[in-house]
């Protein structure tokens, strides 16, 4: 079996808070109990006013968040309950425009 990236590596010093860094260290082999702590920390919210983290920090979480999303499924899961692929639906490529079907004119 191969063993999974670490989603960790050469991020955790980028993180400015060490108690983030230390929770994230006990979660290192536990991926889906990591993805629910980073979702956590960016839908915390203290008297109202949403956290805030520096720039360095932030994309670093991010980064984290989607290499474990990716690692889970998670993204491809969410790709087919927000996209259902029916006949109706198409995609438009960047070379050929999508033109919907026009109605035609009553009595055709």
């Amino acid at each position: 079996m191969q063993r999974m990236p670490d989603v960790l590596e050469g991020r955790l010093d980028k993180i400015a808070y060490p108690h983030i860094r230390q929770r994230l260290e006990q979660l290192r082999d536990q991926p889906q109990a990591m993805l629910d702590y980073v979702n956590g920390l960016f839908l915390d919210t203290r008297d109202g006013q949403r956290r805030g983290f520096d720039f360095t920090t932030a994309s670093t979480l991010m980064t984290i968040k989607h290499d474990l999303m990716l690692q889970l499924g998670e993204l491809e899961r969410l790709r087919h309950e927000f996209t259902p692929w029916d006949h109706d639906f198409r995609v438009a490529g960047p070379a050929q425009p999508y033109h919907p079907p026009a109605k035609l004119p009553k009595n055709w």
